[in-house]
């Protein structure tokens, strides 16, 4: 006798029909953009203020605090379409405002040039998953563990050893964790996301590109005098 389908069962993106899925990606990818530029104007904006980004600067460990909790919320609302939005936007402008001091530390040749390398990495190892159908989702296990590794190297490197040699191999080891991670969250977006997960879909390839992006302007760059 044949089992009854569950249909509460949530349905992966890869196994909706073509037009579904290509609705869920462009939707997906389309949020995407406007977060990126949302979050770019706001560092743009936080840079022309000076008295607001001293605020920032002095006040970062409020403003860290503030994205965690922001995320968090981003997360639990991704169903809520209204709210699920206005947390994400919410989130990507204040990633803007507090990447605003970082920019700083470097030159505009050093942050144009990491903008354009996030660029071309994040659209050729996505449109590679996207087009070839491959599955990394493998790489979960080992991406945690690089991802752990380089959180405490980095708290390690900050406040014993100092070093910049150890902050280069930091920077080159995020650049490709986090490049893995394009890889794995594409991945999933399409083998385990069902299509109404376009806001936590959106918010996993947003903090990708974020990391990768800071990875690089700290491996390319080199602070003003």
């Amino acid at each position: 006798m044949q089992s009854m389908p569950n249909y509460a069962q949530p349905v992966p993106a890869a196994q909706t029909s073509v037009p579904e899925r290509m609705a869920f990606l462009r939707k997906v990818y389309g949020l995407l953009s406007i977060s990126v530029f949302m979050a770019a104007a706001a560092s743009w904006m936080t840079l022309r203020d000076a008295e607001f980004l001293n605020f920032v600067w002095a006040n970062r460990i409020f403003f860290f605090i503030a994205q965690i909790a922001v995320i968090f919320f981003a997360f639990w609302a991704r169903k809520k379409e209204t709210l699920g939005l206005v947390a994400l936007f919410g989130f990507t402008i204040l990633t803007g405002i507090t990447t605003a001091p970082v920019l700083l530390a470097y030159t505009q040749a050093t942050v144009v040039n990491a903008l354009v390398l996030t660029g071309i990495v994040f659209v050729g190892l996505s449109a590679y998953t996207i087009i070839s159908k491959k599955d990394f989702s493998f790489l979960g296990g080992m991406l945690s563990v690089g991802l752990i590794i380089l959180i405490i190297g980095g708290l390690l490197n900050a406040f014993i050893f100092k070093s910049s040699g150890l902050s280069f191999i930091y920077s080159a080891a995020g650049v490709f964790i986090f490049s893995g991670f394009i890889l794995y969250d594409t991945s999933n977006i399409l083998n385990r996301y069902p299509t109404d997960e376009y806001i936590s879909a959106t918010l996993s390839l947003y903090l990708d590109i974020l990391n990768l992006f800071l990875l690089l302007l700290s491996l390319l760059g080199f602070n003003r005098d």
